[in-house]
């Protein structure tokens, strides 16, 4: 748990937090908080140095692995952090405390439930693929490293979009609880509560991986077309093909897309 741990993928790399990243999270946190309204975001750079010394000390403590996200550009190879998530609410049912206490572990380090959450990304990285990608390998490592029982998700009840994204993992709703915890907006907020329990995990790979898949095809086929202008020729420039009529010449314009790389399957580090 203590060791670091790094997840690669190919559209973004999710790295245990480190304090070096508090620039990057200053910035990411800060350009544009447009998106932000039911999400805890910190707001400036003491509420940043908090977050990252919190994070730190919850992975001490063993009851989180909080990544820093880091976007990899495909064309350039350029990188920059564009938000965080982490596996968090670590369960230890091996520990011989019950319920689950901090500072009391499994024999082997390896939880036996969590959670994934706190998760935000600058709007520039929303709908790009990443978030479908770093759920993955997230999940992936709880599943299939830690052996996790169940992974649970939440968010703000008014937060539909959440919600959709969240069901589109394979995640279950299981209910919500109210008046849960402060709201990111102030008062208090309702949850929506959902899971993923080892047994639907298969399937929920496959759904991920589907999904990735075809966001990486639509953007290696728009790679592929040229970006083009629309040309127009004035008609009185033209030489007439035939004395009734002139010739128009016109190209039609393909939209640019923004190109994509071909994802490869997350490495897992060993547990």
């Amino acid at each position: 748990m203590r060791s670091p741990v790094t997840l690669h993928g190919r559209l973004c790399r999710l790295e245990l937090m480190r304090p070096d990243h508090l620039d990057g999270l200053l910035f990411a946190a800060t350009a544009d908080r447009s998106t932000y309204d039911y999400t805890y975001v910190p707001k400036d750079y003491d509420a940043v140095v908090r977050y990252v010394a919190l994070a730190t000390s919850d992975h001490a403590a063993g009851v989180a692995l909080p990544f820093t996200t880091i976007m990899i550009d495909p064309v350039t190879g350029e990188e920059r952090i564009v938000g965080t998530s982490r596996l968090r609410e670590l369960e230890y049912w091996r520990a011989g405390v019950w319920p689950p206490r901090h500072g009391h572990l499994n024999p082997d380090g390896r939880p036996d439930a969590c959670e994934i959450g706190s998760t935000w990304l600058h709007p520039s990285a929303q709908r790009t693929g990443i978030n479908t990608e770093a759920k993955l390998m997230m999940l992936t490592y709880a599943f299939e490293a830690w052996d996790v029982h169940r992974v649970s998700l939440k968010t703000d009840v008014r937060n539909t979009r959440s919600r959709a994204a969240i069901s589109a993992l394979g995640a279950q709703f299981e209910g919500i609880r109210r008046a849960h915890f402060p709201a990111a907006d102030g008062g208090v907020r309702d949850s929506a509560l959902f899971s993923i329990v080892r047994a639907e995990w298969p399937a929920a790979k496959a759904n991920l991986e589907a999904r990735l898949q075809r966001y990486l095809d639509r953007a290696a086929m728009a790679a592929l077309e040229p970006a083009l202008e629309p040309v127009r020729v004035d008609p009185h420039l033209v030489q007439p093909l035939h004395l009734e009529s002139t010739a128009v010449l016109e190209t039609a314009a393909g939209a640019p897309v923004e190109a994509g790389p071909v994802v490869q399957a997350p490495a897992i580090p060993a547990a």
